[in-house]
């Protein structure tokens, strides 16, 4: 029944979406948890809307999320850091103010990360660019 409910080209998108999971798991340890994922997705978010070396991203915006503490995000920072993927730099003008920077690895890592979508996409649909 459930098949009959998710055919043909849901049922394709699906096995996508399963398999860049599975892909996620072994290649981005960060979004193994629900609190990596939201601080990954945020931080790779500014980096489309600033363009990849424009990636600075106010610390504030990350924290912007009504079901995590802050201090669940604060951790997973810390431990983006030690894995050098992100970087924190003050405010020229406002010491008090800290921005995230994307480290080269993040960047790469996100490349990667849409790459494999991508690619996953293509082997059933052909992408069109609108």
């Amino acid at each position: 029944m459930l098949n009959e409910q998710i055919a043909g080209t849901q049922s394709k998108i699906l096995e996508s979406l399963v398999e860049l999971n599975r892909w996620e798991w072994s290649n981005i340890p960060v979004l193994n948890s629900v609190i990596g994922r939201h601080v990954y997705f945020s931080i790779a978010t500014e980096m489309l809307s600033q363009g990849q070396n424009e990636g600075v991203r106010s610390i504030k915006q990350v924290f912007n999320h009504p079901g995590y503490t802050d201090r669940a995000i604060r951790l997973k920072l810390r431990e983006m850091e030690k894995a050098n993927l992100i970087t924190t730099v003050y405010s020229e003008t406002d010491k008090r103010v800290r921005f995230l920077m994307p480290t080269p690895v993040l960047i790469e890592i996100v490349a990667n990360h849409t790459k494999c979508f991508q690619q996953m996409l293509g082997k059933d649909f052909m992408i069109v660019e609108k």
